[in-house]
C-alpha cells in the first residue's frame, strides 16, 4: 500500500492551512496549484482528512472538483503542520533553542549553565517540562481534544453530539 500521507494527504494539509491564512475559503484548483497535485489527488487528500483536520465542501458540479472548497482547518490540523504547537513539541523546541544558545554562549560559566538547561528540558525533567507546557496551553488543548473526542465517538459520516 501506497504512504498517501507524506506524498498527498501532509502537502495538502500544510497547502490548505497556509492559504487559509489569506482566504476565508480555498477551493481544490487554489490547493493544486500550491501543491503541484492534480485536482483528482487533492479531492482524494480532503476527503481522506475530513472531518479530523479539514471542513471540506463539495458543491454540486457533477462530480468535478475544480469549485469544491474548505472552509476551515481544525486545532489539529495546524499542530500538525507545525503552526501550532503541542506541549512536546514546545519542550523540544525549548530544549534545542537553549542548546544552540549554548552553543553561541562565549562565557564559560553561562555555556555550562545552558548546556544543562537545556539536558534538564530536554530530558532529566522532559515530562515534568510537558506537563507544565500542557498547563501553559491548557484551555486550547482541552478544547482541541474535547472536538476530537466527539468527533471519533460521532463516528465516519456523523456529526458530534
Amino acid at each position: 500500500m501506497d504512504d498517501t500521507w507524506s506524498a498527498r494527504d501532509l502537502p495538502v494539509l500544510a497547502a490548505t492551512v497556509h492559504l487559509l491564512e489569506d482566504s476565508y475559503m480555498v477551493t481544490v484548483t487554489d490547493i493544486a496549484t500550491a501543491t503541484g497535485l492534480d485536482e483528482a489527488a487533492v479531492a482524494r487528500a480532503l476527503e481522506a482528512l475530513d472531518p479530523v483536520y479539514v471542513d471540506f465542501r463539495k458543491t454540486t458540479t457533477g462530480g468535478d472538483p475544480t469549485f469544491w472548497y474548505v472552509l476551515k482547518v481544525t486545532p489539529m490540523a495546524r499542530q500538525t503542520v507545525g503552526q501550532w504547537p503541542t506541549p512536546e513539541t514546545l519542550i523540544t523546541r525549548l530544549a534545542d533553542d537553549l542548546a544552540a544558545a549554548a552553543q553561541r554562549e562565549q562565557d564559560a560559566e553561562r555555556k555550562g549553565l545552558l548546556s544543562y538547561a537545556a539536558r534538564l528540558v530536554g530530558d532529566t525533567l522532559r515530562d515534568v517540562c510537558v506537563q507544565a507546557a500542557v498547563s501553559v496551553l491548557g484551555s486550547s488543548l482541552a478544547g482541541m481534544e474535547a472536538d476530537q473526542g466527539a468527533e471519533k465517538a460521532a463516528g465516519p459520516g456523523e456529526a458530534p453530539a
